[in-house]
């Protein structure tokens, strides 16, 4: 009598601790899923990124103020009789 409820219990803690590992992995590989999904979303971002700065780059060069500034506003270039320095 004795004997079977012992192996009742050790039958129900195997069976136990098998439903937790399965829970376990399942878990564990939504979480990798998970990653795998996010890193895909940083790498896009990244590059996103380093387009936006090669733009910010490329538009906040001293050319391409200057032009716009000649085109757009018209304004000219001062010339030296027009530049007054002060002491």
């Amino acid at each position: 009598m004795i004997l079977r409820l012992v192996n009742l219990i050790l039958l129900s803690i195997v069976v136990m601790s098998a439903f937790r590992l399965i829970n376990i992995r399942y878990q564990s590989r939504n979480a990798y899923a998970l990653l795998a999904e996010l890193q895909s979303q940083a790498n896009k971002l990244n590059k996103e990124f380093t387009k936006l700065q090669l733009e910010e780059g490329t538009y906040s060069s001293n050319l391409v103020l200057q032009d716009f500034a000649l085109h757009k506003f018209g304004l000219v270039k001062p010339d030296k009789k027009h530049i007054v320095e002060v002491n």
